[in-house]
């Protein structure tokens, strides 16, 4: 069955010697159902002389055919001019339709009644899947140059007079595809995403346009999905297909390893995700303060520890004696080699004194709210972070920074920034 829900509007259902959007859709389409939305006024020219079912019933006898109508009169409804006053009642009325009929077929015409009402089934016909809404446009291509007398109407002289009748009949119908503009919609929402850096749901977003995005899009929105994930060997495996290097100054294994997971950690500093962004300190600290022991010191854990089975290590009493360090009574054979076991041995080892408050500030953060952060149930603000540690979170990225060239990785301006690069040139692709 292929149903037609129309509102009626001024020039329903001839006007100016050719069928109104209403009858024109019939005439085309030659819908077995037609339901006509009728407001206050319509229904008074409806009741007047029934306009509307005389057309459809000339029609279809001319066509040889014939069309099942069914009124909805809202005789109450005056506010014709307000959108919200019909796209709630409007779903509804669609929704009992394809409960009732079951069409295969449901069209909309988005060319009769108000603006509000036309907006209205518009936007439905976006946002719900098996809708075609039908537009009618005038035979002048413009506005009509008049509109009969609704109060003085004859529907049989309306008919005879009517030119779409003739061989000067015109298809004057398009199939609106409101899913274009559902797209345009939905592109700005991708976009947002990215530029808030959520790449998941950047991906999800995509896979609803009804225009697939290029192949170029969609595997450099993957890249950039596991980036998020510090998923390196999937960047590493994919970077090179389009030519990605100033998405990633930074490839050598380890370094960069380091630089993603700061950039990460950055990310979530920018999205205010302050718990997730504090407890990122202690993995990217451990592993800058290894380096910065062998770079400063000379020392390899090796040189002063025994590894674990599980990849860890743990102080060797008899290493440290050799490398002249001293022991601590609380240090052991079990003791882990921790930041903060490195930054003591720093301490006594290294003549960095900058390197070494850097350090004892990135330890404070660590002890003060990392630690809390992690093992609590706590609300995490920008402001109970400086309160507790004296620095704010941009300063503590900044550290994390500034300890990442002490170790090796240097880190320019722009590579700092290189999500902002790569957010325009996806959004570039899109």
């Amino acid at each position: 069955m292929k149903v037609l829900f129309s509102a009626i509007g001024g020039t329903d259902p001839i006007s100016n010697e050719r069928d109104g959007s209403m009858l024109h859709i019939c005439r085309v389409y030659r819908p077995d159902k037609v339901y006509l939305y009728l407001s206050k006024e319509m229904c008074q020219y409806h009741d007047k002389d029934d306009r509307y079912q005389r057309a459809l019933t000339l029609l279809g006898q001319e066509l040889g055919c014939s069309f099942q109508v069914e009124i909805i009169k809202d005789d109450k409804m005056e506010e014709v001019q307000i959108f919200d006053a019909f796209i709630d009642p409007f779903e509804k009325m669609l929704r009992d339709i394809r409960q009732k009929d079951q069409p295969t077929e449901l069209l909309v015409n988005v060319s009769s009644g108000t603006p509000a009402m036309k907006s209205s089934l518009q936007m439905l016909s976006m946002l719900w899947n098996n809708i075609g809404a039908i537009q009618v446009s005038t035979p002048r291509k413009a506005l009509n140059k008049h509109h009969e007398d609704k109060d003085d109407y004859d529907v049989e002289i309306q008919w005879m007079c009517d030119k779409d009748r003739t061989e000067e009949f015109e298809n004057r119908c398009i199939r609106s595809d409101a899913k274009l503009l559902l797209d345009r919609i939905r592109i700005e929402n991708i976009q947002k995403f990215i530029m808030e850096y959520d790449y998941e749901a950047a991906k999800m977003m995509a896979k609803t346009l009804s225009v697939e995005p290029s192949e170029k899009f969609q595997d450099c929105l993957d890249i950039a999905v596991a980036r998020s994930r510090l998923d390196i060997k999937y960047i590493n495996g994919n970077r090179k297909k389009y030519q990605l290097q100033e998405w990633f100054p930074i490839v050598q294994d380890r370094e960069m390893k380091e630089y993603e997971y700061l950039l990460v950690m950055q990310t979530k500093l920018l999205k205010k995700r302050y718990a997730d962004f504090i407890r990122d300190v202690t993995p990217i600290f451990y592993s800058l303060s290894e380096k910065v022991l062998e770079k400063s010191c000379g020392l390899r854990f090796s040189d002063i520890g025994e590894e674990k089975e599980n990849g860890g290590w743990y102080l060797s009493l008899d290493k440290l004696q050799k490398q002249g360090i001293q022991i601590p009574a609380r240090w052991t054979s079990h003791t882990n080699i921790s930041s903060y076991v490195i930054l003591e041995i720093l301490s006594e080892k290294c003549q960095e004194s900058d390197l070494l408050n850097l350090m004892e500030n990135i330890r404070k953060v660590e002890r003060k709210v990392r630690n809390l952060a992690a093992h609590q149930i706590i609300g995490v603000t920008a402001e109970w972070i400086e309160k507790r540690t004296g620095f704010a979170p941009l300063q503590i990225m900044n550290m994390m920074f500034e300890l990442a060239a002490h170790a090796g990785v240097n880190i320019s301006k722009k590579s700092r920034d290189i999500y902002q690069v790569m957010n325009q040139d996806l959004i570039s692709m899109l």
